[in-house]
């Protein structure tokens, strides 16, 4: 599993064999977020990170004052990516110049 500043990817055999390929992304949720997105069926994040459809992101819940995980987390699978560039208010417009973001539908 390699380790990153923002989230860590591990390569894993979703089918071994139909020969797909899943990646399993993991990626930090305040608790102000964490119940919220785990029932929407649409999210958006920075597209930093490579997104593929059939991909997994781990959601683990971030206390940012404690700067500790709760324990707390879920998985999603990615039905649907979509990148686009537009600016909002979560993203400095250099995140935005450089990285895009992602539309995410969940399965």
């Amino acid at each position: 599993m390699a380790e990153h500043s923002r989230y860590r990817v591990s390569d894993e055999a979703a089918g071994a064999s139909e020969g797909i390929f899943m990646k399993i992304i993991e990626k930090k949720l305040w608790p102000d977020y964490f119940d919220s997105d785990r029932t929407a069926l649409l999210d958006s994040k920075l597209a930093d990170f490579d997104l593929q459809p059939g991909d997994q992101i781990k959601f683990r819940e971030w206390d940012p004052t404690t700067k500790q995980y709760t324990g707390r987390e879920y998985s999603r699978t990615v039905k649907v990516v979509l990148k686009q560039e537009s600016p909002t208010r979560y993203w400095t417009p250099e995140q935005l110049k450089e990285h895009g973001i992602y539309l995410i539908q969940w399965e």
